[in-house]
């Protein structure tokens, strides 16, 4: 809890002292709010004495204790909500920079982590509003404060109805309790909830849905999975809502009876008249301490699991942004090993890459092939450093990976990937983002589209490398999945001489010829630029497109099936040969 507090604190102090000391001038107004019962009662008793002097100083204190309690909120409640938007934009500004920092792709895939990540994002606003939380806080304990005080020196029978309220302040633990499970619960409704909408308000998504007549559907799975959502959160509230006003009746029943018995001592004159004013005007201010010293405890119950949240991603990260310092080899010599590698999904039972021993020479064409769900998208994410290996290690030119930084390592990395980003910038921009240096660089992003065989996209669009991509841009261009597909493999033959050039299933939008016609060219240039020891790696289950590879991996299963060239592999009669036969079969039937 102290170090939430002082996180939000210095926070607060950090983006504007001046203002986190303005917002103190709302607390000094409420300790004055909190007077105005004693000097009701002292005008009544000057108007029974008929003291016109006490009357004038009553009033002038009840008027000047007014202007200046206004004057004091105004101050304090506009520095409170410039400095909370500051503090908000702070820590928004860090959960992006921590979700960023970190290094790679299993927490993605995690339910749990996912779960955690969108109750955070749900509560992002309280977390914005974390300062404030703390400000009503203390505002409202000065407003108990000087209450109290103000019962205590008008009558003790006062104190009987601040004492009703503890029970409220001791079920506030209940109802603390109701909202964190209910915050719980409904963290994965929440985030099926944004897939929903997501999925039928993108142009994608919403074409399915109108060819398949899903919209009825769909609809009905937003409204149930948005009451799912909610459910648990009015439950906690109904609930809570419920054991309030039974306390508050108690409450008021005990202040009749209490106000009773003062009023018939003030008859009996065994109670001044004061007193008594300061007793009725102070009854609805001492039902307001326990809900203040409730709604304190909640908010500080409230924060504190924002808070811990945001702590619980500081310290994921931390845990998981961990890697190596040093940096890669300039230029291969031997090549990347991988010994009794093993990668195991969070969660899941079994292997998705299991005790894989292979060699990947410098300088080669390496051909990862294998049926859908054989491992080897996971094996390029591990050789990436995007996954961290459950067991074994991955070692380049002798030293292990995990050595290395791990930004050091994939800036010496290239490549093309199945899932690839959809950039809607202008063409320049989506394809020199490749190389973030050279992203301007017209010579070398149309260097980049020629290697790609992506020229005829060039001259579809027609402001050429201007053309802003995308419909939902004013002037913009839609493209076809084949040509956004091209576009990512220019983008990733944007950086030259990389140790590891990764295409992992980058053609699968594109017909078989044009794949093989691409493999080839990626091939030829491979095997023209052997002075930079780079290794090339083409990942496809298609067979037909890497008889150009020196060497062809075969996954099954997460497991290395068949290592050889094209010859050694049809020649050994095993599972290459087999599907190999079978697809080239399919193709010529086709």
């Amino acid at each position: 809890m102290r170090r939430g507090v002082w996180m939000v604190l210095t926070a607060a102090f950090r983006v504007s002292p001046g203002l986190a000391f303005s917002c103190l001038a709302e607390t000094i107004g409420r300790l004055l709010r909190a007077a105005t019962p004693w000097f009701l009662g002292l005008f009544v008793a000057g108007a029974i004495a008929a003291d016109r002097g006490q009357m004038l100083v009553a009033v002038t204190a009840l008027v000047a204790v007014s202007g200046v309690q206004n004057l004091l909120g105004i101050v304090g409640t506009n520095a409170r909500i410039a400095l909370m938007e500051r503090v908000g934009f702070d820590f928004d500004a860090k959960i992006a920079e921590l979700i960023a920092r970190v290094p790679t792709l299993e927490h993605l895939e995690s339910p749990d982590y996912l779960d955690r990540t969108q109750t955070l994002r749900d509560g992002q606003g309280t977390l914005g509003g974390a300062l404030n939380m703390l400000l009503n806080i203390l505002n409202n304990l000065a407003f108990a404060t000087g209450i109290l005080v103000v019962a205590a020196t008008a009558d003790w029978r006062l104190l009987i109805l601040a004492a009703l309220g503890f029970p409220r302040l001791l079920t506030g633990r209940w109802t603390t309790r109701w909202g964190r499970a209910a915050e719980e619960e409904s963290a994965a409704p929440s985030r099926l909830t944004q897939h929903l909408v997501d999925l039928v308000t993108s142009p994608y998504g919403g074409a399915e849905a109108r060819v398949f007549g899903l919209r009825q559907e769909l609809r009905h799975r937003v409204r149930d999975s948005a009451t799912a959502w909610q459910r648990p959160l009015v439950r906690g509230a109904r609930k809570g809502a419920l054991l309030s006003a039974g306390i508050s009746g108690v409450f008021f029943g005990a202040a009749i009876g209490v106000l009773g018995w003062m009023t018939y001592d003030a008859l009996r004159g065994a109670v001044s008249v004061a007193a008594l004013v300061v007793a009725v005007t102070a009854v609805r201010g001492l039902e307001n301490v326990s809900g203040i010293l409730t709604n304190a405890v909640q908010d500080t119950a409230r924060l504190m699991r924002n808070v811990s949240r945001f702590v619980w991603l500081q310290d994921y990260v931390v845990q998981t942004a961990g890697g190596g310092t040093s940096e890669p080899p300039e230029q291969l010599e031997s090549g990347i090993r991988l010994e009794a590698v093993r990668f195991r999904h969070l969660g899941s039972d079994s292997d998705a890459v299991a005790s894989v021993d292979l060699d990947l020479p410098a300088g080669s064409v390496v051909a990862l092939v294998g049926e859908n769900g054989a491992g080897k998208s996971t094996l390029v994410k591990l050789l990436t450093g995007l996954y961290r290996p459950s067991d074994g290690r991955i070692l380049v030119d002798g030293k292990d990976l995990a050595e290395f930084d791990p930004a050091a390592w994939r800036s010496r990395l290239s490549g093309a990937f199945q899932d690839f980003a959809d950039f809607e910038l202008i063409a320049r921009e989506a394809v020199g983002l490749g190389d973030l240096a050279a992203v301007d660089d017209e010579p070398r992003v149309h260097q980049a589209l020629r290697d790609a065989a992506a020229e005829d996209v060039l001259h579809a669009l027609p402001n050429g490398l201007s053309t802003q991509l995308g419909t939902t841009w004013d002037d913009g261009v839609e493209l076809s999945g084949g040509q956004r597909q091209r576009l990512a493999i220019a983008r990733g033959l944007m950086r030259h001489q990389p140790l590891l050039l990764v295409l992992d299933e980058p053609t699968s939008a594109l017909d078989p010829t044009t794949e093989h016609e691409l493999f080839h060219r990626y091939a030829n240039a491979a095997h023209q630029a052997r002075t930079t020891n780079a290794i090339t790696l083409l990942v496809t289950h298609r067979f037909t497109t890497v008889r150009v590879a020196d060497l062809i991996v075969v996954m099954d299963s997460g497991r290395i099936a068949e290592v050889g060239t094209h010859d050694e592999l049809v020649a050994a009669g095993g599972q290459y040969a087999e599907l190999y036969d079978i697809q080239a079969r399919a193709y010529r039937l086709s």
